[in-house]
């Protein structure tokens, strides 16, 4: 009995050995598993040094030059500073900013940023950017605000640069505008669209926004004006058919004809969507104006394009989509007598006679034959 006792006992010791022989290697193993895998989680989430090194190590010398005076050349220069601040790229560049309206100090102040080693050159404005595309057909170009780069010849297309220069353009955003129909007036549903039968630019305007009136299922009737006698004869055509609304591009020959229209509007009570602040002020109903900033802080973008991730300009296309302000006069509106829907009110500003004339900006052309996304 006692021999039984004694082997039971044994064979428990030994079970019990072996249990925890077993706890002891499956807990240790769990523990070196567990400590592998919080090692790769922890190194898959950290940025390497090298991406470090290629976002914020370099450094670069960026030479700006600005020719226009005004507030749009100015707000191109701002939104590119504010733009490369957000980016906290401000350590790992040095700018030299220069301000010449002068033609022939321009060119010579672009070559002393050549000839001192810049890397990149953002030029603002036409002028600036096609002396800086003669004097170097080396460093980047990245300019902002020239109307059709292409058909100037900075560009060999707005989709292929080809060489050394790129940018963002400016257009008149006649997308935009004629958008700004279905905004305000909702309940609109005929369009005339009026510009000068000999201004190619106007033409063009007025072309494309005849198709974005139909894109956007408005009724446009286009009516290409010769002089002002056709101009006075089209109108009472506008108020026997019983249009909703006029457009207007950037057009030289309806801008000195402008107090016939702006008349003609009150009276019948059409109003009018123009190209630009300018036409507005002179008594159009409602613009959408390019916002300069955003031009700025495009063309940023394309430089840190070329100069961190090293990007070829030949390459990156023109671009031409913007941030738009849509602006209504707020005059007008009140003698048109026209009620702005409340869902508009948060997508447009209203706008009153400064204090002070503004300063001209630079006229905007078209933009291209299809709504850029």
């Amino acid at each position: 009995m006692k021999k039984n006792l004694l082997i039971t006992l044994m064979v428990i010791l030994i079970i019990a050995v072996l249990g925890a022989v077993i706890y002891i290697t499956v807990f240790s193993a769990g523990n070196i598993r567990g400590d592998d895998s919080t090692v790769a989680t922890n190194d898959s989430a950290l940025p390497t040094t090298a991406e470090n090194e290629t976002l914020y190590s370099e450094s670069f010398k960026v030479g700006v030059i600005q020719t226009g005076l005004g507030s749009a050349s100015k707000d191109c220069y701002g939104g590119f500073m504010m733009e490369l601040d957000e980016r906290q790229l401000m350590n790992n560049l040095e700018i030299v900013y220069v301000v010449e309206d002068n033609e022939d100090l321009c060119r010579q102040k672009i070559k002393e940023l050549v000839d001192d080693g810049c890397d990149v050159l953002y030029t603002i404005g036409r002028f600036a950017s096609e002396s800086a595309a003669q004097i170097t057909t080396d460093i980047p170009i990245v300019f902002g605000a020239v109307n059709s780069p292409d058909e100037v010849g900075l560009v060999e297309s707005n989709e292929a640069p080809g060489g050394n220069v790129t940018g963002v353009s400016s257009y008149t955003p006649c997308f935009e505008q004629i958008d700004l129909i279905n905004i305000l007036m909702p309940q609109a549903k005929k369009v005339a669209a009026l510009y000068s039968a000999t201004d190619e630019d106007a033409v063009l305007q007025g072309i494309i926004a005849a198709r974005e009136a139909e894109n956007i299922g408005l009724s446009c009737t286009q009516y290409p004006i010769e002089d002002k006698k056709a101009l006075e004869s089209t109108l009472t055509k506008i108020k026997d058919e019983k249009f909703d609304v006029i457009y207007i591009p950037v057009d030289k020959f309806l801008s000195s004809n402008i107090a016939t229209i702006t008349e003609f509007s009150y009276e019948n009570k059409i109003p009018v969507i123009c190209g630009d602040e300018a036409t507005l002020a002179q008594g159009a109903l409602a613009t959408s104006e390019i916002n300069y900033e955003s031009i700025g802080r495009k063309a940023a973008g394309m430089v840190c394009d070329i100069l961190f991730e090293k990007k070829d300009p030949a390459t990156l296309s023109v671009m031409y989509k913007h941030d738009c302000t849509n602006l209504v006069n707020k005059a007008v509106r009140d003698k048109l007598g026209l009620e702005i829907p409340a869902t508009a009110l948060g997508e447009i500003e209203l706008w009153e006679t400064p204090t002070e004339p503004p300063t001209e900006a630079p006229a905007p052309t078209a933009a291209p034959t299809e709504k850029e996304e």
